[in-house]
């Protein structure tokens, strides 16, 4: 009797450690009490959940990444470490004086159950605004890795729905979009209204030497990251922050937006009194590259309280440089032209010269503008009246020469700033690039507005010289009305967004194109149009 009354209680005791191996739970709770984070190890794997105030946000779904080669047998914990950490930082520019930087922490040590053995470190983090998450992997030995896939998962309570566009300048729904019902993958913000009433949003921060994700339907509830591009690294080497606002509105969630910026590094400039925030006036709309002209628009600009005055497209020729198959396209589409090709010289896209005369968009276009410039006087005369110069420049453009001898050219012209246009944007090396450009541009003292697809990721932490982007789908897209009103909680969480806005244009009231510079505020939002009603 004693020995069977033994092996129950050794076979009670190797039951209870089994199951405790099978499902180990850790939470981290936001310093408020609000938020609870729970990462639960079930048969290897960890899964992430989120609850606000007892009602869930995230439902239990698959945390990790898959390496190269893929980990084999799931995981076990091998330890955990806690912190907190109740601190601020002070922004260059911004709405805000002081931004908190207050969280609870969990650091999580996984290790591979198969025989190479490595580890994966999980880093969460609860602020009273939200959840933000990354990984640190390692190769075998402590080798640098490579990444198959990653596979973070979200999976919200059914009956979920979110305001979801598949690409960055689409148009959002009317009415947000069951998660059941999505067909596409999403771009990220991906804003969710839960079914108690609150919001979620989706987003990343510190996307350093890794491609840009969007997410991608995994199962009925639940979106995944699907990784834009190939990712590897050294060991230790962070991924970027997957973060999930959280807020009882949409407006709560507008409120919690700077958590982004927080998840990124401190300001690396020593200097930042030249960073200076203003409004931007465009030639577009308002006048061709002609100094009476653009003179004009700078009186009228500098009695408005404008600061910046940006030249867009055409200042150096034809965005890029045209081939001869080009040319003789436009000629097709432009017979007339044949007679006098003094504008071929400006078809070959130089940025360290000003373009002269007439200057085609597009092979197959009929548009064009007339240069005539002279670009000290130019700035010269923006300067005694308090205004800054600021230039567009193609991205290709751009990329085809060493970023530091142009900037110093043009820090030598005395600008202010950069437009960089058609930014090639998703791949871990294009994200390094536009780092480098920007960092590039703070050496020599410009800030810059970047276009088209890039959306921001907090970069202008460290880099505030990074003053807006575009990356959503603004005025150019003639999206209609509603659009207008869904951007705050959706595109412009991630950081200030240039519009650019075509003030007293057809289809919109005045009061809507003023309401912009509340609405989406912007250290150097653009402006096109505007100036003949300014100066009535």
């Amino acid at each position: 009797m004693k020995t069977f009354d033994a092996q129950f209680r050794l076979a009670l005791l190797l039951s209870v450690l089994s199951v405790s191996c099978l499902s180990a739970v850790e939470t981290v709770v936001s310093p408020d009490g609000a938020l609870e984070a729970r990462v639960e190890l079930r048969d290897g794997q960890p899964l992430l959940s989120l609850a606000r105030r007892g009602a869930a946000v995230l439902e239990p779904a698959p945390l990790g990444v898959t390496l190269k080669p893929p980990f084999a047998g799931g995981f076990d914990l091998a330890g955990q470490t806690r912190g907190s950490v109740d601190s601020a930082w002070t922004p260059v520019w911004g709405e805000r004086a002081s931004i908190p930087d207050r969280y609870r922490s969990l650091t999580l040590t996984l290790k591979e159950r198969g025989p190479l053995a490595r580890p994966l470190i999980l880093e969460l983090r609860t602020y009273n605004e939200g959840l933000a998450l990354r990984y640190r992997p390692a190769g075998a030995d402590g080798a640098a890795w490579q990444l198959e896939r990653e596979d973070t998962a979200f999976r919200f309570p059914h009956g979920s729905a979110a305001f979801a566009i598949a690409w960055t300048e689409d148009t959002f729904p009317q009415d947000p979009v069951p998660i059941t019902a999505l067909a596409k993958n999403a771009m990220m913000p991906f804003t969710v209204r839960l079914p108690g009433g609150a919001y979620a949003s989706v987003l990343e921060a510190a996307v350093v030497s890794y491609p840009r994700a969007m997410l991608a339907k995994r199962d009925a509830d639940t979106v995944g990251i699907a990784l834009q591009g190939r990712a590897e690294g050294a060991a230790g080497a962070a991924t970027p922050w997957r973060v999930v606002l959280v807020g009882d509105s949409e407006a709560r969630l507008i409120e919690h937006a700077h958590l982004v910026q927080t998840l990124n590094p401190p300001c690396a400039l020593a200097d930042t009194a030249w960073i200076q925030p203003g409004l931007t006036i465009s030639d577009h709309g308002n006048c061709l590259l002609q100094m009476a002209d653009l003179k004009r628009v700078i009186d009228v600009a500098h009695t408005n309280g404008f600061r910046y005055l940006q030249l867009d497209w055409g200042w150096y020729g034809t965005e890029w440089t045209w081939t001869d198959a080009d040319r003789k396209k436009f000629l097709e589409v432009n017979p007339s032209w044949a007679g006098d090709l003094s504008w071929v010289t400006n078809t070959y896209a130089d940025p360290y010269t000003v373009a002269k005369g007439r200057v085609p968009y597009r092979p197959d276009w009929k548009s064009h503008t007339v240069v005539d410039l002279d670009m000290p006087e130019l700035v010269r005369y923006a300067r005694a009246r308090g205004m800054g110069l600021c230039l567009y420049v193609h991205g290709d453009v751009l990329r085809a020469h060493d970023l530091d001898k142009l900037f110093a050219t043009y820090a030598a012209w005395g600008l202010a700033g950069l437009k960089p246009g058609f930014v090639r944007y998703g791949s871990a090396e294009q994200t390094d690039w536009i780092r480098s450009l920007v960092a590039a541009a703070a050496r020599h003292k410009l800030w810059l507005c970047i276009h088209d697809a890039h959306v921001p990721d907090g970069m202008a932490r460290t880099y505030p010289n990074l003053m807006i982007n575009e990356g959503g789908g603004g005025q150019e897209g003639n999206h209609p009305v509603r659009q207008d009103v869904l951007l705050p909680f959706t595109r412009c969480l991630a950081g200030p967004f240039d519009y650019t806005p075509h003030l007293y244009h057809k289809g919109k009231s005045h009061a809507h194109g003023m309401a912009f510079f509340v609405v989406y505020p912007g250290p150097t939002a653009v402006v096109r149009g505007g100036v003949k009603e300014f100066a009535a």
